[in-house]
């Protein structure tokens, strides 16, 4: 069994409930720095759940002047290892998940929020994608190392900007090893997708997880910072 940090097995905070549309209500960790901006984001966990790690990461985005939410996608539940983790994603009802995080997107409206982007990392660097194939409630969105199955989530019906980060040490095939993001940029492209696909050298999966072992600062530095340039630009912030 993997010999995990406290931070990825324990169960992080959640704080607020949102209604979703078809679907009970849905909890989810809202960051409580920048509670007052007008430009949100909806954060989307990896494979292990709403745990600490990730809403550490929340904070860490809230703190360059976005409020953002976290969906709790497992209602509840947090993988405490890689066979935990891969059964509860395995599980989910993908549909059913683009709903909370559509909702998630509503729920920061409702509190002011002029503007929402999405993003996400692994499993929530995929939803991230499908998210924005099935849902108009966002104005930009930014995956990390996670592709959808693209047969099912068309990447043409994407109609906002798209900013793509992945590490060319990844070897996660077809799901977010180089190939697959470049295989994922040609099909933006040939889409008119307006699409920017960021390959860090050096970066492995998880980069960004500060609790990962593949966790790398420099990169992650750079990738934030990128990131949070790319939603400002688009928020005409």
């Amino acid at each position: 069994m993997d010999s995990l940090p406290e931070n990825i097995i324990s169960i992080g905070q959640k704080n607020v409930i949102f209604s979703v549309e078809g679907r009970e209500d849905c909890h989810g960790y809202l960051s409580p720095e920048n509670t007052n901006s007008e430009y949100g984001i909806v954060l989307i966990q990896e494979w292990w759940g709403l745990n600490k790690s990730i809403t550490l990461t929340a904070d860490r985005f809230a703190k360059n002047g976005f409020r953002v939410i976290i969906p709790d996608l497992y209602r509840g539940k947090v993988g405490k290892n890689s066979e935990q983790a891969g059964h509860l994603m395995n599980g989910l009802d993908f549909q059913g998940a683009i709903n909370d995080i559509a909702g998630a997107g509503d729920y920061l409206k409702s509190l002011g929020c002029k503007k929402v982007g999405v993003t996400g990392f692994c499993m929530g660097g995929a939803l991230t994608i499908a998210t924005l194939t099935s849902s108009d409630s966002f104005t930009a969105g930014v995956p990390f190392y996670g592709i959808p199955p693209l047969e099912m989530f068309k990447i043409e019906n994407i109609r906002v900007p798209v900013l793509a980060h992945f590490g060319d040490l990844d070897q996660i095939v077809g799901f977010s090893n180089p190939e697959a993001a470049k295989n994922l940029e040609n099909k933006a492209k040939e889409a008119g997708v307006d699409f920017t696909l960021h390959i860090w050298e050096g970066g492995n999966h998880a980069f960004m997880n500060q609790d990962s072992p593949n966790y790398h600062p420099e990169i992650s530095a750079k990738a934030l910072e990128e990131t949070v340039g790319f939603f400002r630009k688009v928020f005409e912030l």
